[in-house]
């Protein structure tokens, strides 16, 4: 009687077969702050020319040990690359000058 404590482990395995199927990459995406659609509709499009994928899924994480920009972990391995706007590098300037 305790099936209701696999629904959690069913779901996620469905969801892995599926985006296998449809050629679909996972990538996590942590930052400081809940990022804008317009901003989430960049990064996927940014990360499927960096995957290959047909389709990028993306997972939204807050993660606030983090300064500044976006990391994004995707595949198997879990490889990671980061992202700082060109915006906040100047602010970083604009406060290095004072």
């Amino acid at each position: 009687m305790k099936r209701v404590d696999l629904i959690k482990e069913i779901a996620a395995e469905f969801e892995l077969i599926a985006n296998r199927l449809s050629e679909t990459e996972v990538a996590i995406v942590a930052s400081v702050v809940e990022l804008e659609p317009q901003h989430l509709a960049e990064i996927a499009k940014r990360a499927q020319k960096l995957t290959g994928p047909k389709n990028v899924k993306l997972k939204t994480v807050i993660d606030k040990s983090l300064l500044a920009g976006i990391i994004i972990r995707y595949g198997n391995s879990g490889s990671k690359f980061s992202l700082i706007t060109l915006r906040l590098l100047n602010v970083v300037c604009e406060f290095k000058n004072y």
